[in-house]
């Protein structure tokens, strides 16, 4: 449960980068953005263990942070909400909170414009 949690909620983030990135989210029955959100997450599993802990970690209070906030969990926001909750997370005054935003930012820019360049060439 707690996997499928973590998972749910990394694939949110990683969605709403890429749709504030002014990509599109598509609704046909292909969907880029599930390469991307596969590629964040075999990255996290390569990660040694002391740091795969903290990061699911983080991204399950996150998840938890949106439903104190806004009454619904991260991952079940639209949005617009989403984006005002990875903002304020990625203007924090605590630093660590600030990297949870730069790790997945990070990884989905990588992932999604070396994507784009393949599909250039």
């Amino acid at each position: 449960m707690i996997n499928q949690l973590f998972k749910n909620t990394a694939s949110a983030l990683c969605y709403s980068i890429i749709q504030q990135s002014g990509e599109p989210i598509h609704s046909s029955s292909v969907f880029p953005h599930n390469d991307v959100v596969r590629f964040v997450l075999q990255q996290h599993n390569r990660m040694p263990d002391y740091l795969r802990f903290p990061i699911v970690f983080l991204t399950l209070l996150f998840n938890f942070w949106g439903f104190i906030v806004r009454g619904y969990p991260f991952s079940r926001q639209p949005h617009t909400m989403r984006w005002c909750q990875i903002s304020a997370w990625k203007n924090a005054p605590i630093s660590i909170c600030r990297d949870l935003m730069r790790f997945y930012e990070s990884l989905v820019v990588l992932c999604w414009k070396s994507e784009q360049i393949k599909e250039l060439n």
